[in-house]
């Protein structure tokens, strides 16, 4: 046998193989480095939708199913059609909880001697609900007693 100044058909197709191997291997971590990056996107887009509408949750929203554009509209005037097409894309459901007071004074015998009307906190469960996701916050009131 002579020398050969090639390579083999074996050799060829174990090295394709192998390049094979290595090509699939980055396509796959590179989808899901994508899927990630996308959930992760989608998961901050929501969080500022729900900052938005947690500074905006009072009463009169209170069993009504409106559009993160539809809360803000009352406070704010969102010019930027792009900006106002992203909010009517998201609604939410809200539902405020019955509150629970909170005596800043707990009750202390020096509490008594006060006036009789006194302010105190009140705390508040928040609850935001879409077909996506569903979250929720507490509030912080004062009331007068």
């Amino acid at each position: 046998m002579g020398h050969s100044r090639g390579f083999s058909l074996i050799e060829t197709l174990v090295a394709i193989t192998i390049a094979s191997i290595a090509v699939l291997a980055l396509m796959k971590i590179v989808s899901q480095s994508t899927a990630l990056s996308t959930n992760i996107l989608q998961r901050f887009d929501s969080s500022i939708m729900m900052s938005l509408v947690q500074g905006e949750a009072n009463e009169t929203l209170d069993g009504r199913t409106l559009s993160v554009d539809e809360i803000l509209s009352s406070r704010y005037n969102i010019d930027h059609s792009v900006i106002r097409e992203s909010l009517q894309s998201v609604s939410y459901e809200i539902e405020l909880l019955p509150k629970e007071s909170i005596n800043p004074l707990m009750d202390t015998p020096a509490s008594s001697t006060l006036s009789s009307t006194i302010n105190t906190l009140a705390l508040q469960k928040v609850m935001l609900k879409n077909p996506h996701e569903h979250s929720s916050f507490f509030r912080l009131t004062s009331e007068q007693k």
